[in-house]
């Protein structure tokens, strides 16, 4: 075993202890201190918070992965975007590439067990000898998100220490725990209005590309005790069948392992629809990225939670509390505790690990795969952005939006003809035969909700949205895009970054009238 200082040595207590929560401060120092005695742990700070903090990025493999990290990394990318792949230059790919992991902990700051789990799960691959985690090792690497929200954590942490032994401990925060987002920071992958998620893109959809992403959440007190991939009926259509086929794979895997050890409570298919949503294991999916999310039971912050049996109840997908297929082994009831999370979490977090890596080939091929069939689709073609806005600078916000997740943008370098419609130099052009094709069908275009059995009750009274219906962004901020069904030619080149324009406003002694109109 490697000697690394373990979070129960370094923080004077066990991770999910009752009553104890690790700031984030504190936590920093740990994984710096991670990635000093470990060369199986590198420690990254992504950028600043928007309050100023310090977002970091734990990446965990073997040593030997860690002196190739440079060529592991290019792998994702290549077999993502590049159009044409020689076979021998794809095959040399999969044989070096590394099953790439990401997971994001406790976006949502209240939802604290990920961040305090995720020091045992980082100290468990920085130590172990043990054949699996070698193998984990070997054939992955995991791309640890500690805190998502660190500014959150700092908020919590703080409000919960200062109510403490009184009749209001382990409440929630009565102010955002992000200045401007609140909970809504998960739905923010989409605009990237903070500098968090403008991180976060750069990580997952420039710099790595990981075959899957895995958030981790809690929910309510009063139903199962964890949820699991996959996700519940309706299913978004634009998405890849690929996609929706792995996470069975990763579900399945962290089902018989939590089962394996004990933990009772666990559903899959329900609860959370595969429908249209814009949190980042949604947006991950729309990109090719295979988009996860666990959700523990809540206690009270840190403090334990008692529970009756006949508290517990049903959900969408589980109509009531007994064993069913998607929840074969029900909790009966009791205490309830930040430990009970963390080591949910952490089992189900390391069986994705090793699935991913018993599995390295077969999905580094289906990441090829999803690309080579969103290239093969021809109808529609693309989104046509006209050269004449009514708001110039709004449009360029969308389109810095979907460069900043990785979308091809071409810009024409010649005047063009598409649908019957002459386009002048410069026109931006945004192709529908990409990876991130479900993206963009999901966001761009106006779609109408399920009117199927997944999306009303038996008696036939329409299911509340988990979420919202759609997006359609272009209409939402005024943007005249025109769609192109079939291909067209014209020269054109790739935007690799965007000027706004410029303009100016000439002095005027008598003064302005602005048009609000």
């Amino acid at each position: 075993m490697v000697e690394v200082t373990s979070p129960e040595n370094f923080f004077g207590y066990r991770m999910g202890e009752a009553k104890k929560l690790a700031r984030w401060d504190e936590l920093v120092n740990y994984y710096y201190k991670l990635a000093q005695e470990s060369p199986r742990v590198k420690t990254l700070e992504m950028g600043r918070s928007t309050e100023d903090n310090p977002l970091l990025l734990v990446i965990i493999t073997s040593p030997e992965n860690h002196q190739n990290l440079k060529e592991i990394q290019k792998v994702g990318p290549t077999l993502a975007y590049r159009e044409d792949l020689p076979e021998e230059e794809l095959e040399e790919l999969i044989r070096r590439g590394k099953a790439v992991i990401s997971m994001g902990m406790s976006i949502h700051a209240s939802e604290v067990g990920g961040t305090q789990m995720a020091p045992e799960l980082a100290y468990h691959l920085a130590s172990g000898d043990d054949p699996d985690t070698l193998r984990i090792l070997e054939e992955t690497v995991l791309l640890l998100v500690p805190c998502v929200n660190p500014d959150g954590n700092i908020m919590v942490v703080d409000w919960y220490k200062e109510w403490q032994g009184t009749e209001y401990e382990g409440c929630g925060l009565p102010w955002l725990y992000h200045k401007y987002t609140g909970h809504d920071n998960n739905r923010d992958l989409v605009l990237m209005n903070i500098p968090e998620s403008r991180h976060m893109a750069q990580m997952l959809f420039k710099d790595w590309f990981p075959l899957a992403y895995i958030d981790y959440h809690h929910y309510g007190s009063f139903g199962g005790r964890y949820y699991i991939p996959p996700f519940a009926n309706p299913t978004d259509p634009n998405v890849d069948p690929i996609l929706w086929a792995e996470m069975q794979l990763y579900g399945s895997a962290m089902l018989a392992n939590l089962e394996q050890q004990g933990k009772t409570g666990v559903e899959n298919y329900a609860g959370f629809t595969a429908e249209f949503n814009s949190a980042y294991t949604r947006v991950c999916t729309w990109h090719g990225i295979t988009g996860m999310l666990t959700e523990s039971a809540s206690a009270k912050l840190a403090t334990p939670k008692y529970i009756h049996y006949h508290q517990l109840n049903s959900t969408r997908g589980r109509p009531e509390y007994r064993a069913h297929v998607n929840f074969p082994h029900p909790w009966k009831g009791g205490w309830w505790t930040l430990r009970d999370i963390v080591e949910q979490q952490k089992i189900s977090a390391l069986a994705a690990l090793d699935m991913a890596a018993k599995y390295r080939e077969l999905l580094l091929r289906n990441l090829r795969l999803k690309a080579v069939r969103a290239q093969a689709e021809k109808t529609p073609y693309a989104l046509i952005f006209h050269p004449e806005q009514h708001d110039p600078l709004t449009a360029y916000k969308l389109l810095e939006a979907l460069n900043g997740t990785g979308i091809k943008i071409l810009r024409a370098e010649e005047d063009f003809s598409a649908e019957g419609i002459r386009y002048k130099k410069g026109t931006f052009i945004v192709p529908y035969t990409q990876i991130s094709r479900a993206y963009l069908m999901s966001t761009m275009r106006r779609r109408l909700y399920h009117d199927n059995p997944w999306a009303r009750s038996p008696e036939g009274t329409p299911l509340d949205l988990q979420d919202i219906a759609g997006y359609n962004l272009t209409e939402l901020m005024g943007i005249n895009v025109k769609e192109a069904n079939n291909p067209f030619k014209v020269r054109s080149s790739e935007v690799t970054s965007l000027d706004y324009p410029k303009f100016t406003v000439r002095k005027s002694e008598q003064g302005y009238i602005i048009d609000c109109s």
